[in-house]
């Protein structure tokens, strides 16, 4: 490798999840700043995924990757310490990769996303180990320092705008009035209750359609969705076509002809999707960062029904979205789990504010304009170099 200054990735690199698009994005940026040199710890899953300019820009860090690679095979099990500052993946509860937990730097940033409150006394002290932590929302930053974290920072996720903006749609359902809901499917992320919602919005406009981009890891995640009340039972597997969305959502009384579902489709072919709906919905829970997925809508101009809870409240304004303030109490899916902050929408509430969108077009019209060019400031050029600036001392 050349001689200019490395930052060690310490997740995988992705086009689907959110710490995937995460780590893509900023090893891009960095390479186009040119100041820090990528540096993957975790095997990259970009192959015949990524725009290819973005596959020539990463063509260097994924070579060092195999280098690291080599070094890590040969260290066995003993800590390998790398000479520059590594980058090290927190996740609930402050827990960590194994890579992380076995490869060192110079210097060792904790970057966290999490949602179970209910964090162990050894992970705190653990972290608190770290040269810094870097929390991906307000919420989360403010969690850890009342937990008595003094090394905590705060830096947010962004969106590509040269992908995500206000762009005209390919009117593939110029009939029907279309409610988007996307992401990982779990408990935390309430499509229990956009199920619930569109139902009987869906009674009162036939011509609404349900567009989800939803996909899942593991079954235990949906867990909660049955003690929530909202739906009944989970949505089966199968061998040869995956999750089986479609009959689950005609389970829980959606007719055929009411919903469609693309399921996981790589981050440059979401705004073609996103475009396409009249609002955007996402009665989350929880989030430990600002809802990547919400993000891109916001920034495409779609009007928005966000929860206000948690990592929502960095992106809720008065006129760029629909706040669903009524947030009450979640029982939590696993009773052992922290839900600290969490909050559970209301059904009303949710059909509410999409009658709001469905009746007044223009006003729905404004507040998309209003997210649009709100998150101008949230790209992600410019949020990696916030990341930057909060580690400055650091790097």
């Amino acid at each position: 490798m050349n001689e200019r200054a490395r930052i060690g990735i310490g997740w995988q690199l992705m086009v689907v999840s959110g710490w995937g698009v995460y780590g893509t994005n900023l090893a891009l940026q960095l390479r186009r700043t040119g100041r820090y040199e990528p540096v993957p710890l975790m095997e990259p899953t970009l192959a015949g995924l990524l725009n290819p300019l973005h596959a020539h820009l990463l063509k260097t860090p994924l070579l060092a990757y195999q280098s690291f690679r080599q070094l890590l095979d040969r260290a066995g099990d003993r800590t390998l310490t790398c000479p520059f500052p590594v980058l090290h993946a927190m996740g609930n509860q402050l827990s960590t990769t194994s890579v992380s937990n076995q490869v060192r730097g110079s210097r060792n940033v904790g970057v966290v996303f999490f949602e179970n409150t209910d964090i162990p006394t050894a992970n705190l002290a653990a972290a608190s180990r770290y040269d810094a932590i870097v929390a991906g929302s307000t919420w989360n930053a403010e969690l850890l320092r009342q937990r008595g974290l003094k090394n905590v920072r705060t830096a947010f996720q962004g969106i590509e705008p040269t992908l995500f903006h206000p762009a005209p749609r390919s009117n593939l359902f110029s009939d029907r009035f279309v409610v988007f809901s996307g992401g990982k499917l779990e408990h935390r992320k309430g499509q229990d209750i956009v199920i619930a919602a569109f139902r009987e919005f869906h009674k009162r406009h036939p011509d609404a359609l349900l567009l989800t981009a939803w996909y899942h890891y593991n079954h235990h995640t949906m867990v909660g969705f049955e003690t929530a009340g909202h739906v009944e039972g989970l949505p089966e597997n199968s061998i040869e076509r995956g999750i089986l969305i479609g009959e689950w959502l005609e389970r829980n009384g959606l007719p055929p002809d009411s919903f469609f579902d693309v399921g996981a489709i790589s981050n440059y072919a979401v705004p073609q999707v996103v475009r396409e709906a009249d609002v955007a919905l996402f009665t989350n829970r929880c989030e430990g960062g600002t809802n990547l997925v919400a993000m891109e809508c916001l920034a495409c101009g779609i009007p928005t029904i966000l929860s206000a809870n948690t990592g929502h409240l960095d992106l809720i304004r008065d006129d760029n979205c629909y706040a669903l303030t009524g947030q009450g109490r979640v029982v939590p899916s696993n009773p052992t789990d922290g839900v600290d902050g969490w909050g559970e929408s209301s059904v009303e509430e949710v059909v509410e504010s999409l009658e709001r969108v469905y009746v007044d077009r223009e006003d729905a019209r404004r507040c998309g304009e209003n997210a649009a060019v709100f998150m101008r400031d949230w790209s992600w050029e410019k949020q990696i170099e916030r990341l930057l600036t909060e580690l400055q001392d650091l790097l």
